[in-house]
């Protein structure tokens, strides 16, 4: 889970064969993942995008620049990502608000951060119950997921598995 500055945007692994598979799943990861910012909600999502900086948004390709800039003037970030211009902003956005929950979870993991097991990343959520939300540490889960990350599937089979990190249907 380390090094999240530099992970990049998982892509579909294997032959043509696979890759309408995994295409697939990325596009389900990457519509959980946005179901879980709306469930953080404007304001997180908000209070995450004004923690960017302006030299990292200006290193994004114009478009993606763009939406990013005009993202952070509104008062409603995370209702406006549904709209498909705002579409690609989705990955950037989630570690901009996740951020906090991604350091304690590495912090957590010591020494495994690089390549926690399933148990490993279960205790060091655990370890930060106290400190975080369901929907911070869900979004935190949901955003590695669609990373290259080595725990990108095992933040997406706990998400699967564990009704605590589920979004309420009130918010779907």
């Amino acid at each position: 889970m380390e090094g999240t500055e530099e992970e990049g945007l998982a892509e579909p692994a294997g032959g043509p064969g696979d890759s309408d598979s995994s295409t697939s799943d990325i596009d389900a990861r990457m519509e959980r993942l946005l179901r879980i910012l709306l469930w953080v909600g404007d304001a997180d999502v908000a209070r995450g995008l004004r923690s960017l900086l302006v030299a990292e948004i200006d290193k994004q390709p114009l478009a993606i620049r763009t939406a990013m800039r005009t993202l952070r003037r509104k008062r409603d970030p995370a209702t406006v990502l549904t709209q498909p211009q705002y579409r690609p902003t989705v990955p950037l956005v989630a570690e901009a608000v996740s951020e906090d929950c991604v350091d304690a979870v590495v912090t957590a993991l010591g020494d495994a951060a690089d390549e926690p097991d399933r148990q490993q990343l279960l205790d060091a959520i655990e370890q930060i119950r106290d400190r975080f939300p369901a929907r911070a540490i869900a979004l935190m889960l949901a955003y590695v997921s669609v990373t290259d990350m080595a725990a990108s599937d095992l933040c997406d089979e706990i998400l699967e598995s564990d009704p605590t990190f589920t979004v309420p249907p009130s918010v779907v």
